[in-house]
């Protein structure tokens, strides 16, 4: 069997990487010698280098992390969320009536409480948005 240029040509890539077996190398290396035209090409790319990119660090330790970081924040922003949104309504009694203790008589901190009990239902509807994928 005679070794063609295509044959040279697609045994280059594991040449030029380095991973080619002693045989592919002594082949690749004795049609070299023949063909000066190819090996000017091989030359040239083997002085190629290629830029290297950086790996993501994504590991399945880090997802899992991640992972349980939005469950803790989950249920911490939705018992924030339920405290400031109820605790407008406490009350308490006085003899027989029912004295409201933000909504009536500071209703400026009450309305503080709501906007900050809305902004907490936000962060948690995104937290479970964003496990969703999960179907956490």
């Amino acid at each position: 069997m005679t070794v063609t240029r295509n044959v040279v040509r697609d045994l280059l890539p594991v040449y030029l990487a380095g991973d080619a077996s002693k045989e592919t190398i002594t082949l690749v290396e004795e049609f070299l010698k023949a063909d000066h035209e190819l090996a000017s090409e091989v030359a040239t790319a083997g002085n190629l280098s290629l830029p290297s990119t950086p790996v993501p660090p994504t590991s399945e330790k880090e997802t899992l992390d991640s992972t349980r970081r939005l469950l803790k924040h989950r249920t911490s922003t939705m018992a924030v969320a339920l405290v400031f949104t109820v605790l407008p309504f406490s009350f308490v009694f006085k003899g027989s009536h029912i004295t409201f203790l933000l909504i009536r008589d500071a209703p400026a901190v009450g309305i503080a409480w709501w906007v900050t009990a809305a902004i907490m239902w936000i962060c948690h509807a995104v937290i479970r948005y964003r496990l969703r994928v999960s179907g956490l």
